[in-house]
């Protein structure tokens, strides 16, 4: 597969932006940002030394089709992070990208920080996420109700 994880710039966060606010990819993925100016505010606290998240962005093909990173890495107390994936490019679902993508950034992610495990929230209709957390190696933890939807909670060790 020619797939490529590459830095994120502020270019990608713009596109990034405009292209999840599509309503199909809303109703399977969680958001929290509200607006493009937080995301940017995000992106340049995640430039800093000190920063708790960390991503890349995925190219296949030779195209910006979607992003992967961990948030809330913790390597003082909890020795973990949170992983999300999102493929913006609906036509590309179901090809086994965010899978490859999270396989390589998944070991990249275990290297660079000092942690032990990865944990990640889908929405429990979230099918794909779902088979993508599983197929990476994710455990089911638990399944729960949050803001009236039903979510499940993954998590990975790392194996060394």
């Amino acid at each position: 597969m020619d797939i490529t994880l590459k830095t994120r710039t502020k270019e990608h966060v713009m596109t990034f932006w405009h292209k999840t606010q599509d309503e199909e990819i809303k109703k399977l993925f969680p958001f929290s940002i509200e607006s493009l100016e937080k995301a940017l505010i995000l992106f340049e606290e995640s430039l800093k030394k000190d920063a708790s998240s960390y991503g890349k962005v995925i190219y296949f093909r030779g195209k910006y089709i979607g992003d992967i990173w961990c948030y809330g890495i913790d390597e003082a107390d909890e020795k973990m992070a949170m992983l999300s994936v999102i493929i913006f490019e609906k036509k590309l679902w179901g090809k086994g990208i965010a899978t490859e993508s999270a396989k390589t950034f998944i070991k990249e992610v275990f290297k660079k920080y000092s942690i032990e495990k990865i944990g990640a929230f889908t929405y429990s209709k979230n099918y794909g996420s779902i088979s993508l957390l599983k197929k990476v190696g994710f455990s089911e933890i638990e399944t729960f109700i949050e803001d009236g939807i039903e979510s499940k909670y993954f998590e990975i060790q790392d194996m060394g």
